[in-house]
């Protein structure tokens, strides 16, 4: 299924929702700060503190990303299979995304923040982030792709 160049700019404008499921079907969600549309039908994000996450991708490989841009008040679901990487081309290139884009995602967010005590929390939050470094990629293949959108 093929991403088209609005849904690839609204997974890389907004926090994305990885559902991932144990081998039986236990269900788990987790907010994913930075999700990059590599190919019309390939996304990559990196694994920084999965734990559970990073477990059920090993035990069952099938994912769905959600995702709403209220700017365009537009939402979608995208489904498909999600490989690891903990090194080689795919895991060289998520950290080369990383350096190009989170300091200009982190700058635009900051912008957004009006509250005080929330900017200090982001900001220390943006700190803790940029002295990690990724123990993945996550290479995730779409297969099908949805609006959640009602048709009018």
């Amino acid at each position: 299924m093929k991403l088209t160049d609005e849904i690839k700019q609204m997974l890389d404008e907004n926090i994305v929702y990885l559902a991932t499921s144990t081998r039986n079907g236990e269900p788990n969600v987790v907010p994913i700060g930075s999700a990059y549309a590599i190919s019309d039908n390939e996304i990559l994000i990196h694994d920084m503190m999965f734990v559970k996450t990073r477990a059920n991708l090993e035990a069952n490989p099938r994912v769905a990303i959600s995702f709403t841009d209220t700017k365009r008040w537009e939402s979608y679901q995208l489904k498909g299979s999600a490989k690891i990487f903990t090194e080689g081309d795919i895991f060289e290139k998520v950290l080369e995304i990383m350096k190009i884009k989170e300091g200009r995602r982190q700058k635009d967010h900051m912008e957004t923040i009006s509250n005080p005590k929330v900017k200090e929390r982001v900001q220390r939050m943006m700190e803790l982030h940029k002295s990690m470094r990724p123990k993945a990629a996550v290479l995730i293949a779409v297969e099908e792709v949805y609006s959640n959108m009602p048709e009018m």
